[in-house]
């Protein structure tokens, strides 16, 4: 009876979560294999042509390659600075908790939220960011951020890092408060300063919430989408394109749906792959 009555409690749910996710999840795979243009009735299956075409398409390769950018900035802006944040807001100083409601408070934000923001702050006459150049007297670096070919993406991704990084200052939080204390004293009585006692005693037990941060920071930049919509729809000229992006323009307004399914496959199995190694380290670790 306690079985049943459980299966009649999950059956909505897995009902609308096999609606909303499974079934859309296999239709891409199907019409990966097919020519369809997301309008006509009629399609022609093509087999894994569109994944030759996705491996050999210049458009594919540069917004891999932004997508790759993105994360290795990623790795270091918003996660060097949240391990930053949280080993100085982890001490007992005045306003501590304050700064970290203010750091954390992004990510109340959507990213169509985040885009929109800083969009005005980008505005080329009356942004925030010129008028403070102008401020500075620094003629020469006020420019159209997000419509020059040369800073689109960069200023996409900084608008992005302001979030994530609340995010990964309070996992780095979190996982100091597991530090062990006897270890950090008896480094301290063996003579290490404060950069070996970081080094050596400190970073080295936050090896797991550091997977997790760089797990979470690598799909999260796989991912992106909405932000950049907002901000720049993946240009000028696709130079701010990112897989989303690009499976969206190809599906949606190139009418090519059967090429943005396997674009998307493509991108499903890059995060899939990293998600098992982030499983099998954060599993290693335990053991």
């Amino acid at each position: 009876m306690k079985r049943s009555n459980a299966w009649q409690f999950l059956a909505l749910p897995l009902i609308i979560y096999t609606a909303i996710i499974i079934v859309p999840f296999f239709r891409s795979i199907f019409f990966s294999l097919t020519n369809w243009n997301g309008i006509s009735p009629s399609y022609d299956f093509v087999g894994l042509a569109n994944f030759a075409r996705v491996f050999t398409d210049p458009a594919f390769s540069m917004s891999l390659w932004h997508n790759v950018l993105w994360t290795l900035i990623y790795l270091v802006l918003p996660t060097g600075l949240g391990l930053l944040l949280a080993i100085i807001l982890d001490k007992d100083i005045v306003g501590a908790t304050v700064f970290k409601s203010i750091i954390y408070f992004p990510m109340i934000f959507s990213f169509v939220i985040v885009g929109m923001i800083w969009s005005f702050v980008y505005e080329p006459r009356l942004g925030v960011l010129n008028l403070f150049l102008r401020v500075l007297g620094v003629q020469n670096w006020r420019i159209a951020w997000l419509a020059e070919p040369k800073t689109a993406l960069l200023a996409i991704i900084v608008a992005a890092s302001w979030q994530h990084t609340g995010l990964c200052m309070v996992l780095f939080l979190a996982g100091l408060k597991t530090v062990r204390v006897d270890l950090i004293e008896a480094a301290k009585i063996d003579g290490c300063n404060t950069w070996q006692l970081y080094r050596k005693v400190i970073l080295p037990q936050l090896q797991n919430v550091t997977v997790v941060v760089i797990s979470l920071t690598i799909i999260n930049s796989l991912k992106s989408f909405d932000i950049v919509y907002i901000m720049t729809k993946g240009g000028p000229f696709r130079k701010s394109e990112v897989l989303t992006t690009f499976m969206f323009r190809e599906s949606f307004w190139n009418y090519r749906m059967g090429y943005g399914s396997a674009v998307a496959v493509v991108l499903f199995i890059l995060i899939l792959l990293i998600i098992a190694f982030y499983l099998r380290q954060t599993l290693r670790a335990s053991e």
